[in-house]
């Protein structure tokens, strides 16, 4: 039984990681897929509906969709101007010559237009980066490979994670869904919460989150990172002052963005 519920389990993690790379999937081709019975993936997904990850439609399933990036709504302009704040202090942790993953996110983004012009080296799976690029940018950008996720505007995946564990890089600076004293940072995709784990690990630990106060104090379905391998985080002050002081008391350093 022990057996069975291990191998449940790694089913599981592949259909996440599936999903988080397509609009949907149906049954019939994921029992092809795993080579197991329909109905053994019909209770697969709903078991995972269950826990509020998936979306169940007749003869499939889809990945339950995250809120759009801030960056795509007319409401955003508010927070836009936090990032903002947020990406220019997270800017005065690099360096000349730095080697910088950036991980998919509309903070991100922000930081990414506070070094484009420095000579750096940026490796990043932010497909929205791509657009930012101007004649004046002058950092090295390398675009990482993999499945295009509409959703997210992200590059994620096998292909991903394959070219990002041939790099090594200096500092990272990773966006994220939510993050708790309980839970660590988490993720409403599974494959971003990939990302994250492996760009912290890529960097040596040099890693810096930038996030906006609503993310602080918050847990989402897939853990990505414990609060332990975050040295740096840089939010605003919307953040949760008990949540921050408890970020502290384990030695991570917590930089607040002013507002004006």
């Amino acid at each position: 039984m022990a057996k069975t519920g291990r191998i449940s389990a790694s089913r599981h993690q592949k259909l996440l990681e599936l999903l988080a790379s397509r609009d949907f999937v149906r049954v019939a081709d994921l029992a092809e897929t795993f080579r197991v019975a329909e109905i053994t993936i019909r209770r697969d997904l709903d078991e995972l509906a269950e826990q509020g990850v998936v979306e169940r439609f007749h003869g499939g399933a889809r990945l339950v969709a995250p809120p759009l990036p801030m960056a795509f709504s007319e409401t955003s302009l508010g927070r836009d101007a936090e990032k903002q704040r947020i990406a220019q202090i997270a800017a005065g942790y690099v360096r000349p010559g730095d080697t910088v993953l950036l991980s998919g996110g509309t903070t991100t983004l922000a930081v990414f237009r506070e070094i484009a012009h420095m000579d750096v080296r940026i490796i990043t799976n932010n497909a929205m980066i791509i657009g930012e690029l101007d004649d004046d940018t002058t950092a090295e950008l390398f675009v990482l490979g993999g499945e295009y996720n509409r959703r997210t505007r992200a590059l994620n995946g096998d292909l991903t994670n394959l070219t990002l564990n041939q790099i090594h890089g200096t500092i990272s600076f990773l966006g994220t869904n939510a993050m708790s004293q309980t839970n660590g940072l988490t993720s409403s995709i599974y494959a971003a919460a990939s990302i994250n784990r492996l760009m912290a690990a890529q960097s040596n630990g040099n890693v810096v989150v930038v996030a906006d106060g609503s993310k602080v104090g918050r847990t989402s379905h897939f853990v990505s990172l414990a609060l332990s391998q975050v040295r740096t985080l840089v939010t605003d002050e919307s953040a949760d002052p008990a949540e921050l002081a408890a970020y502290r008391s384990i030695g991570m350093d917590v930089e607040i963005a002013p507002t004006p």
